[in-house]
């Protein structure tokens, strides 16, 4: 190519820069950490996961305890504290990742399998909280019944290597194990605690319906056609014969109550016990039992790894807090403005709106501070 005409060449791009500015300049990213970019295309797709797929919606704003909508007001957006959390998260897990690798802590296989397990756990225990108060967040009203397994993997992967993250990083500055084998002799250790109640129960209105029913059973009827007879509750009594599903100490004694989850795990398969008050945790309405103790098995283990992995890490908050706040002062860390800003102390801090005194369309604040970040916005 000659001089001439690669300097024709310079000066078309030089024109088609001047006309198209933005396709000239390089986007800046969505984040700095430590010297490293994330950029607005993860931040973008992930943020399009969540504002195309329910499931997804519900998963993230479950596990972060999030009970706005996720979605925002135009198609293909999410809110922008739904934006600021996922940049949060992204910037949170890039820090704890390499914290962990300067202390040769491996997120692996094993490690990113129990968080998997772990958030179906958060999770399901989201949603039942939800249930027992009669609420549905609006991210999860049209979101399934297993979110969980309806969300794209890609984006649960996502989810699971950010709390196995958290998981290692507790569990290192805790100095806690929390590895299978610690697992499972946790479990030999307090058989107890994973003593399961399988249980049978008819509701009653009164100690003498109570009383009458028990003593039909006594006789030999049935829980199943007991349940269909006068003076019990239809609405409170289990469906299917009042046969209860089987559960650990820690949920029977909260439906219960102290005193008769103790004489349940004292009794023997088959008891049938005598009538019990028993004031509903619901509605704190006062009803008679009538309770027989189908079995008392053994959860298996893999029921309670979850359970045992938050006991384990329980005791490592502290010191998990510190750590990390030392961690957050320690790190240089930008965010674009869109975002907000990024401080030590704090982490990320939203943008603030503007005074209402200085908008031209005060009533676009309402739009502007709920929906104005997602894939699709500029």
């Amino acid at each position: 190519m000659s001089r001439w005409s690669t300097r024709l060449v310079a000066l078309a791009a030089g024109l088609a820069c001047a006309l198209t500015l933005a396709a000239c300049q390089p986007t800046p990213p969505a984040a700095v950490v430590d010297g490293q970019a994330i950029g607005q295309g993860t931040v973008a797709s992930r943020l399009a996961v969540l504002a195309d797929h329910p499931a997804a919606a519900c998963v993230f704003s479950a596990v972060l305890g999030i009970d706005a909508p996720v979605q925002g007001a135009g198609q293909g957006t999410v809110t922008t504290q739904v934006a600021d959390a996922e940049v949060e998260s992204l910037v949170l897990e890039h820090l704890l990742r390499h914290q962990l690798a300067s202390h040769h802590v491996a997120l692996t296989s094993s490690a990113l399998a129990a968080a998997r397990s772990d958030l179906a756990s958060q999770v399901s225990d989201a949603l039942s909280a939800e249930s027992s108060q009669g609420v549905v967040s609006p991210s999860c009203a049209s979101a399934g019944s297993n979110p969980l397994a309806a969300a794209p993997a890609g984006f649960v992967a996502q989810m699971a290597r950010f709390l196995a993250a958290q998981e290692q990083f507790r569990a290192e500055v805790g100095h806690v194990d929390i590895s299978p084998a610690a697992i499972a002799a946790y479990y030999a250790a307090h058989h107890a605690r994973f003593e399961q109640a399988c249980l049978e129960v008819l509701v009653t209105d009164s100690q003498a319906a109570a009383t009458t029913v028990q003593k039909a059973i006594a006789g030999g009827e049935s829980f199943a056609a007991a349940a269909t007879g006068p003076g019990i509750d239809q609405q409170l009594t289990p469906p299917g014969g009042g046969e209860l599903p089987c559960e650990l100490p820690p949920v029977i004694t909260a439906t219960f109550g102290a005193s008769t989850s103790a004489r349940i795990y004292a009794s023997k398969p088959g008891t049938l016990l005598a009538p019990l008050a028993w004031q509903d945790p619901s509605t704190g309405g006062s009803y008679w039992l009538v309770l027989r103790v189908r079995a008392l098995p053994q959860a298996p283990l893999v029921n309670v790894e979850s359970d045992i992995r938050a006991t384990l890490l329980a005791g490592t908050t502290q010191a998990a807090d510190r750590a990390l706040r030392t961690l957050l002062a320690k790190s240089p860390v930008e965010v674009a403005a869109r975002y907000g800003s990024w401080r030590g102390d704090a982490g990320l801090v939203p943008p603030p709106v503007p005074p209402r005194t200085d908008l031209l369309n005060p009533s676009a604040v309402t739009t502007a501070a709920q929906a104005a970040t997602g894939p699709a916005s500029g």
